[in-house]
């Protein structure tokens, strides 16, 4: 099965446009700035991601895995607890 690139647009806390992260087929994930310049770069093979500059130079390594943040409204308010109700009294 063939993989193919994939992008996510990347919302700060007030909603504004921080840039984006995009997924080659080959499992780099680069991160760009809003102006479009890549900022950073990671890569997760068997459980080990290594991270690295927009130069290409390593960074690091670690085992706990990184997962790209969905494109979700990070402020949604949160649903007040409802009160049990009973039926067919």
């Amino acid at each position: 099965m063939a993989r193919s690139a994939s992008a996510q647009a990347i919302y700060g806390l007030n909603g504004n446009y921080l840039g984006y992260s995009q997924t080659s087929p080959s499992g780099v994930t680069n991160i760009y700035n809003a102006t479009g310049q890549n900022m950073q770069s990671f890569q997760t093979d068997n459980g080990q991601t290594n991270f690295y500059s927009p130069q290409g130079n390593y960074q690091g390594s670690s085992t706990t895995p990184v997962y790209a943040a969905p494109n979700s409204s990070i402020n949604a308010p949160r649903q007040a607890p409802q009160t049990p109700s009973v039926k067919g009294w």
